[in-house]
């Protein structure tokens, strides 16, 4: 059986590897960048080249392409970008940080709730008998039990006469002379009508014997509302008998001495409350800045795409290879030629890096998906409550093979979060184990680990 803690650990440590690739993906994202910047410059400067050696050879006059500022603004904008981004990167690491010390302050603090509630509970399977083998505990139980009994007869006659209601009020509810006096309450206060109207009602009501069907009819209704109002009380009585039984166990607990350990798992958990805050605005911070990357990495394919590569594209574009060939054909010298077969080179190579960069854009993409399943599934996994000390999953192999095949990108989330509901389960609390179903200065039944609350007898 693996325990809450250690699932949690698992799914911590799949986490920072989805982190761990997508920054290598980036770091990598960032030499394309970089090769491409060099590459575009490096063709600019043939290009110049190739024009000096065009103007040398044909002693005439040219004109020659702005190169170098088509070159110069699309550096500029490429290093500007890189600067935001590597600020950005350098917020997100300290975010990390962050948010590692503070995952390990509340796994800390986890086990010490854990270790904090093992110790009560070891305790309390040497006294549990004596409590529960009192006679104050066996009548408090013998109440409770008769106070669930009672409340479970109330609710079933209500539902009955509910069902009742809904049978036999159709044929009544069918009548459409009987719900026009029933409308306009005839024979009853609010009833407003001229003499005329009065007399031709009070012959529809003889037709239809409104006044003994009237009766009938409100106490048909007047029934399941107090039966439910009945049942309302004897669930009120059945919490009171829950909470005296409470009350038993925790005096037999207090007289063997647990009172102490009981305070202690308190305070543990409270600590663990804070814990989980500091987490969770760490998981705040941290998810912030990792939404402002993807935006700041998404402008940056548009604008480095369309715009620095772009720039270079439009001060070349009337010089084309197939162009320059041409050009170059038309003088005596070898220099041109050799020139222009670098260029044509050196766009192969050039293409060659875009289409590098598209498919590293396209995986940054993917691994920030797996990253967002992986840390919404982490989330979820708080949410329910699956790191309870008396929780558990039966299906380690599973998870293990679950968070692999997340990591290949074989798996999604989602199934990931179908595996480990299908392996959760909670053992059984002992007796007063309901003195830690809610923090000491709220009265929320929601248990210290999510979603997962204790008690009920």
């Amino acid at each position: 059986m693996m325990t809450g803690q250690q699932a949690l650990w698992r799914i911590e440590q799949a986490t920072a590897a989805a982190r761990a690739e997508e920054e290598r993906c980036r770091a990598e994202l960032a030499e394309a960048d970089a090769e491409l910047a060099r590459l575009s410059t490096a063709r600019g400067a043939l290009l110049r080249e190739l024009a000096g050696a065009r103007l040398e050879a044909l002693r005439r006059e040219g004109v020659v392409p702005d190169y170098a500022s088509a070159e110069a603004r699309a550096l500029k904008l490429l290093d500007g970008e890189k600067a935001a981004l590597d600020a950005l990167r350098g917020k997100i690491a300290a975010a990390e940080g962050a948010r590692a010390a503070a995952e390990a302050e509340r796994r800390a603090q986890a086990q010490a709730a854990e270790a904090a509630l093992a110790a009560l509970e070891e305790r309390q399977a040497g006294v549990e008998a004596q409590t529960r083998g009192s006679a104050s505990w066996l009548a408090a139980r013998e109440a409770l039990d008769e106070a669930q009994r009672t409340l479970d007869a109330a609710e079933r006659k209500a539902a009955s006469s509910e069902a009742d209601r809904a049978a036999k009020g159709a044929p009544y509810e069918a009548d459409p002379l009987f719900m026009y006096l029933l409308r306009r309450d005839f024979g009853g206060r609010d009833y407003r009508a001229g003499g005329l109207t009065r007399y031709f009602d009070g012959l529809v009501a003889r037709l239809v014997g409104y006044q003994d069907a009237r009766a009938n009819y409100r106490m048909l209704n007047e029934i399941p509302v107090l039966l439910r109002e009945h049942a309302a009380r004897r669930r009120t009585a059945r919490e009171a008998a829950r909470e005296k039984l409470a009350a038993v166990e925790a005096e037999g607990l207090e007289a063997a001495g647990l009172k102490p350990l009981i305070e202690e798992a308190r305070a543990a958990r409270e600590k663990l409350f804070a814990t989980d805050a500091r987490l969770k605005a760490a998981d705040a911070t941290l998810t912030q800045l990792d939404a402002e990357q993807d935006r700041a990495l998404a402008a940056r394919q548009r604008q480095v795409e369309d715009e620095a590569i772009g720039l270079v594209a439009q001060a070349d574009a009337g010089a084309a290879v197939a162009e320059l060939y041409r050009k170059a054909a038309a003088t005596m010298s070898d220099r041109d030629d050799a020139l222009v077969r670098q260029i044509e080179a050196g766009d192969r190579t050039l293409a060659a890096a875009q289409r590098k960069r598209v498919d590293l854009l396209s995986r940054a993409r993917g691994l920030a998906q797996r990253r967002h399943e992986i840390e919404a599934e982490r989330a979820r996994f708080h949410r329910a409550g699956y790191d309870n000390p008396r929780g558990g999953f039966s299906n380690e192999g599973a998870i293990a093979d679950a968070l692999a095949g997340f990591l290949k990108g074989a798996v999604t989330g989602a199934v990931l979060g179908q595996v480990l509901q299908q392996g959760y389960s909670e053992r059984g609390r002992r007796a007063g184990g309901g003195w830690l179903d809610a923090p000491s200065d709220a009265g929320s039944s929601q248990g210290p680990w999510g979603g997962r609350s204790g008690g009920g007898a």
